[in-house]
């Protein structure tokens, strides 16, 4: 423990990069497991459930709007 003290003394850099990547790692877990309690039983079967048709209909609209505005 005193080499692993001593190494993270003389290299910072290493502290906080181990400090962000569990910051990270714990985050994306409880955000998962939050995801998974909450959704309803018949919403977990990975299916996207329309989001990306919707997202697919919102990028038309604004390469159509980018488009218009470029042909006047």
């Amino acid at each position: 423990m005193q080499d692993v003290i001593r190494f993270l003394r003389s290299n910072p850099q290493v502290l906080v990069l181990l400090v962000v990547c569990l910051v990270l790692g714990i985050g994306t877990f409880l955000a998962v497991i939050f995801g998974l309690l909450t959704a309803p039983s018949e919403q977990t079967t990975g299916e996207p459930s329309g989001a990306i048709l919707g997202a697919h209909t919102v990028w038309h609209a604004v390469e159509a709007a980018v488009a218009g505005a470029h042909a006047s």
